[in-house]
């Protein structure tokens, strides 16, 4: 069901306020961890668009439609649409560029799939994916004739700059969308530009331009209420780079290429954490790490005394915010950890106990399915951590087709005293086992128990 679209305008010699609401249609959105505190992004729905960059977007379209396309992801069988994305030219007039979620079910299934683009004129061809780079989203395809003229790279302008994303939003024929450049997310893994600006289904893949016309990033995400992510033009530069030393040639062996990125981000994520400086929070009785490192943030998700009652209950539970798409079911170099702590002077032992063992499951936090992911092995050891002791458990299921890497869950919970409990939870996607379990000797050697 496509998005309800209402609008009011007003104008003034200097501006046009233009706001919009938008119904939520067909979107993804990653599932938050279920320990995690509640992130909530607010924007602004008013936004001031000078009549100035009502024009410049107006020409922009004009200058560079020739050069966008719909690119769309076919079923051999039926014949019919999978996916849809946009992507532009670039480098050459027969290389395309767009985001690699977008093009991912063939990658997967090339024998069931094939790639298709639709140029703005009805003209439709063949696609060939020649490169990816699935840590930045983004694939570079080949066709058999000139597309068009290749649009030229720029580095991002100062943060407030007016940037225009172009793309085929719900496969209702192309548009531009005009907003803002809050910069990189410096903080993020992805390192993404913050774009204010309504990014919809079927832009992914799509150019965001400068007053140049200078590609500065590819449209990705959208989190909604004008807030959406692009991908920097740095990593689009690179990955061309790389292209030209092979002189454009497809890849022969893409899956191995995807396999092998993946494991070089994920543990090089695992390396940084470990060496990164750690600060401990105080969890009741103990201390542990809190924020592993600038890409991890935590969240207080204690209860109020007063609504629980007997038992004394505090929390905190941390993430990173990476999600590197694969396909619709699956995401790997996500990290989440949970620490609680329980206390009751109310409860008697027993009662504390059952409730304390009820809190305690070994449960996954994604929606990873057989066809992904093995089933969980499992192994459950007493181990002494921090003059404490606690039954630790640790399981791996394996990946299927990316060989290597596994989701590893670990948890553990104080078992030596009688109205006190500690639990500790973390899950980690698509990682190296033993680079994993480094990480976790690690934060286990740095709690602390008070008195």
């Amino acid at each position: 069901m496509p998005p309800a679209r209402y609008s009011c305008s007003f104008n003034s010699e200097q501006y046009r306020f233009e706001v919009f609401v938008i119904g939520i249609g067909n979107y993804y959105y990653s599932q938050l961890p279920r320990f995690s505190g509640l992130l909530l992004i607010l924007a602004l729905l008013v936004q001031p668009v000078s009549v100035q960059a009502a024009d410049r977007s107006s020409s922009l379209y004009a200058e560079v439609q020739q050069s966008i396309y719909q690119v769309r992801i076919i079923n051999r069988k039926t014949g019919h649409k999978r996916t849809i994305g946009s992507g532009f030219v670039i480098e050459r007039p027969d290389l395309l560029v767009t985001n690699y979620h977008v093009v991912s079910a063939y990658t997967n299934d090339p024998e069931d799939y094939s790639i298709e683009y639709l140029a703005t004129d009805g003209e439709t061809g063949v696609l060939e994916l020649i490169d990816v780079d699935v840590l930045h989203d983004l694939a570079v395809l080949v066709a058999d004739k000139d597309l068009g003229k290749p649009l030229k790279t720029d580095a991002l302008p100062e943060k407030g700059a007016t940037l225009y994303a172009f793309g085929n939003p719900l496969g209702l024929g192309f548009s531009v969308v005009t907003g803002t450049n809050n910069g990189l997310l410096v903080e993020s893994e992805d390192k993404n530009i913050l774009f204010s600006g309504n990014l919809n289904s079927g832009m992914s893949g799509g150019p965001a331009l400068n007053e140049q016309g200078a590609v500065v990033g590819v449209n990705v995400a959208t989190a909604g209420n004008a807030v959406s992510f692009l991908v920097s033009s740095q990593y689009l530069n690179a990955l061309i780079a790389q292209l030209r030393l092979t002189n454009f040639e497809p890849r022969t062996n893409l899956h191995e290429s995807i396999v092998q990125q993946l494991k070089f981000s994920t543990t090089d994520m695992l390396q940084r954490l470990r060496t990164s400086p750690w600060k401990l929070v105080s969890v009741g009785n103990f201390k542990a790490p809190s924020r592993l490192d600038k890409t991890i943030n935590c969240w207080d998700g204690s209860e109020n005394n007063e609504d629980h009652g007997l038992v004394n209950v505090i929390a905190v539970s941390c993430s990173n915010e990476r999600e590197i798409y694969l396909d619709e079911k699956l995401s790997v170099g996500n990290i989440q950890y949970q620490y609680t702590w329980y206390d009751s002077e109310k409860m008697i032992p027993p009662r504390f106990y059952r409730m304390y063992e009820a809190q305690n499951t070994d449960e996954a936090a994604n929606n990873a399915t057989k066809e992904n992911v093995k089933d969980f092995k499992c192994s459950t050891n007493f181990v002494a951590i921090a003059s404490q002791d606690f039954k630790m458990t640790v399981c791996r299921r394996d990946y299927v087709r990316y060989q290597g890497l596994s989701d590893i869950l670990v948890t553990g919970a104080m078992v030596s005293q009688k109205q006190q409990g500690f639990l500790f939870e973390l899950f980690m996607t698509g990682v190296d086992f033993k680079e994993s379990m480094r990480l976790v000797k690690q934060l286990f050697e740095n709690f602390q128990w008070q008195t």
